[in-house]
């Protein structure tokens, strides 16, 4: 299972604290990876603007994690405090993960889209579309495939993201958009691992 956290940053809270204690690396679980830190650059796509990725063992583990919130020790744990009051997680949402790289390369430009996948078309399809889509577009890499568990998770429900070199490539897998496809995003953002973003 993934956990998706959709996060964004307080005005007030100056942009060093946001990514000095945004990229959460006081979470170390190891239980946990955190596969995807994105924050949305040049102001392109939806907000919030920054997205943490989860990988985790399933629901279970929400059951650990609110135990552990609940324990002495994680209420006098000062870093995970301070994480808290720097970033602003909006909301979250828990999904089923359809493909995954164990590693994205950080220093790519990453595309994702918000689509919505109707409960009738199974996963295979939904991943079967997207691998399609991935071979008529080789500079483009499938980096992840989300779909949301029921509605545990804001709308439209999945994410897809793209790696991409440049901007150059993402002009040319934007502009093969197909208007026809079922599947077809009803938001797309342009995405830097956090930290590298562009206000």
């Amino acid at each position: 299972m993934i956990y998706v956290e959709f996060i964004e940053r307080d005005r007030f809270m100056p942009i060093e604290i946001f990514r000095r204690l945004g990229d959460q690396s006081s979470w170390t679980a190891a239980e946990d990876q955190l596969v995807g830190s994105f924050g949305r650059t040049m102001r392109l796509g939806p907000i919030p603007g920054y997205l943490a990725f989860w990988r985790c063992k399933g629901m279970a583990r929400m059951d650990e994690w609110e135990a552990h919130f609940r324990t002495p020790e994680a209420q006098r744990d000062i870093a995970e405090q301070a994480t808290h009051r720097a970033i602003h997680l909006q909301h979250a949402g828990c999904y089923d993960e359809l493909a995954g790289e164990t590693a994205v390369d950080r220093g790519m430009l990453f595309c994702i889209e918000y689509f919505a996948a109707p409960s009738r078309t199974s996963d295979e399809e939904v991943l079967r579309h997207y691998r399609a889509r991935a071979a008529r577009q080789p500079a483009a890499r499938l980096s992840f495939l989300l779909r949301r568990i029921g509605r545990l998770g804001p709308d439209p429900g999945a994410l897809a993201v793209w790696s991409l070199a440049d901007y150059v490539a993402l002009e040319a897998f934007e502009r093969a958009r197909e208007d026809d496809d079922p599947l077809r995003p009803a938001a797309v953002g342009v995405y830097r691992w956090f930290g590298r973003e562009i206000l």
